[in-house]
């Protein structure tokens, strides 16, 4: 049985993602600041976790580090400001970087020792930091920021990790439905859970983003 990480499975896209996993025979550590889960799996155990907390990191790495790992899907993220924002906020910044950049790239850097060769390390990230955008404009500064981080860190990251074979990917899930994205998305949380599978299941060609099961533009 496979072992998957996933980040932020108490609601929306996570949970999704989680329970797409746990349907296909997976075993499934995921997290939430709580430690609580709407998953009652026996294949599924929730952790605790914090990313905007070293310590926290620190604890969870302590509870898996017996485990060895095939796949992380960085999902838990945060999104602090209005829609319509254009200013910087740098409190508002500095929150967000801390979970969605400094946090994400803390707990994945912890991992790697665990992560098994030819594994997956899969991210969600968001059409709103590509440079590619084609409705770009100066709204929702800081999220956005933080999700082209995200991109230049999975490029990185699967460009160190080629010779143990691990595929690293970004993944824009694109308008979801979720408490996030509002009740007016048109995209299902688990139309985004299949693609996530798929993309761990099937994909070999590292360093990309993808968008509706294709390669698309950083």
């Amino acid at each position: 049985m496979k072992n998957i990480i996933v980040t932020g499975v108490s609601r929306g896209i996570g949970l999704a993602v989680a329970q797409t996993f746990l349907a296909k025979g997976y075993k499934v550590f995921g997290t939430s600041t709580s430690g609580n889960s709407p998953l009652t799996d026996a294949n599924f155990e929730c952790i605790p976790l914090k990313l905007n907390d070293s310590a926290s990191i620190k604890a969870f790495y302590k509870t898996i580090q017996n485990h060895s790992i095939d796949g992380i899907i960085n999902n838990a993220a945060i999104l602090l400001e209005n829609w319509s924002q254009t200013a910087v906020d740098m409190d508002q910044l500095r929150q967000t970087f801390e979970v969605n950049v400094f946090g994400t790239i803390d707990l994945t850097e912890s991992l790697l020792p665990l992560l098994n060769n030819g594994g997956r390390i899969i991210s969600l990230s968001s059409g709103w930091g590509t440079f590619s955008e084609s409705s770009f404009d100066a709204t929702v500064p800081h999220y956005k920021m933080s999700k082209t981080v995200l991109n230049m860190y999975t490029k990185l990251l699967a460009k160190r990790l080629e010779s143990r074979s691990i595929v690293v990917s970004a993944v824009n899930p694109g308008w979801v439905r979720t408490d996030m994205g509002g009740g007016g998305a048109p995209v299902q949380p688990q139309e985004v859970g299949q693609r996530i599978v798929d993309l761990f299941e099937n994909n070999t060609q590292s360093g990309h983003l993808w968008y509706n099961g294709k390669i698309s533009e950083w």
